[in-house]
């Protein structure tokens, strides 16, 4: 191994690095974090999917000019197939509109943090579906 005749000294008494007090902070930012992700995660796929449902009613020839009664059947169909149980009836509305009816799903998910920490996320999806 070659070392260079100038190696750079500190002064006396100063250090680098992390402490252990710095350490175990840093590792407890970085566990928070991770949690979050971990519950927050199926929370957004799960909102993708609802997505990907209510903008599939647009696409669903047999639903064009359906009423609102055909429209809530055929989305709580698509729920139960797909395992989504977050969303109530209450969640579901229907606006009429001169091109057709517009399907509105706004909701709340609830995941618990940490101890009585929860955390919401809140979710909007509407789709026009033509008469």
């Amino acid at each position: 191994m070659i070392v260079s005749a100038e190696t750079r000294k500190l002064p006396e008494g100063r250090q680098r690095g992390l402490t252990v007090i710095s350490m175990l902070l840093l590792l407890i930012l970085i566990g928070f974090v991770g949690l979050l992700i971990m519950r927050l995660v199926p929370v957004y796929m799960e909102s993708f999917e609802i997505g990907g449902i209510v903008s599939g009613l647009n696409d669903d020839t047999s639903l064009h000019g359906a009423t609102h009664a055909q429209l809530r059947q055929a989305l709580n169909r698509r729920f139960d197939v797909n395992n989504i149980r977050s969303i109530d009836r209450d969640d579901i509305q229907f606006e009429r509109e001169r091109d057709g009816t517009r399907v509105i799903v706004e909701y709340e998910a609830r995941v618990p943090l940490v101890g009585n920490l929860d955390g919401v996320a809140s979710f909007r999806k509407e789709v026009l579906v033509p008469q």
